[in-house]
């Protein structure tokens, strides 16, 4: 399985994790989860299409759900974004190719893109579910 990783983001990881302390788990990951869909919803855009499989292969899951490739995480909890498993239509094993390349094809990237343009977008989502429910348990 091959995988995506971004970082730099230290600063905000510290905040994530102050604003998610007083959060139940059930929150912060519904939290992350909608976080994800933004990535999610860039990448179907992003997906080269023929069948749909591939973009229709692009999931939200808890990490012990599912084997993916874009990771949105709080401290102690994460949910992985893009192709996952098969379809009806069949496997999308093909999704690691169309990402980067094979040979002499050099791919067409639609995950990492996705990833580098919409991580903030992805953050303030997160940021703002937490938030409204550190206001609601303290009310």
């Amino acid at each position: 399985m091959m995988s995506t990783k971004t970082t730099g983001f230290r600063d905000l990881d510290r905040q994530l994790a102050k604003l998610a302390a007083g959060v139940p788990a059930q929150r912060q990951q519904r939290a992350l989860h909608a976080g994800g869909e933004v990535i999610a919803v860039e990448m179907r855009r992003l997906a080269p299409f023929l069948t749909g499989s591939l973009r229709d292969s692009i999931i939200v899951a808890d990490d012990r759900d599912a084997r993916i490739y874009g990771k949105v995480n709080l401290p102690g909890m994460s949910v992985f974004v893009g192709p996952a498993g098969s379809t009806e239509d069949g496997d999308v094993y093909y999704a690691k190719f169309q990402e980067f390349g094979w040979l002499d094809n050099p791919g067409n990237p639609f995950m990492r893109p996705a990833i580098a343009t919409k991580r903030a977008d992805a953050e303030r989502v997160v940021m703002s579910m937490l938030a409204r429910d550190v206001l609601d348990l303290t009310q």
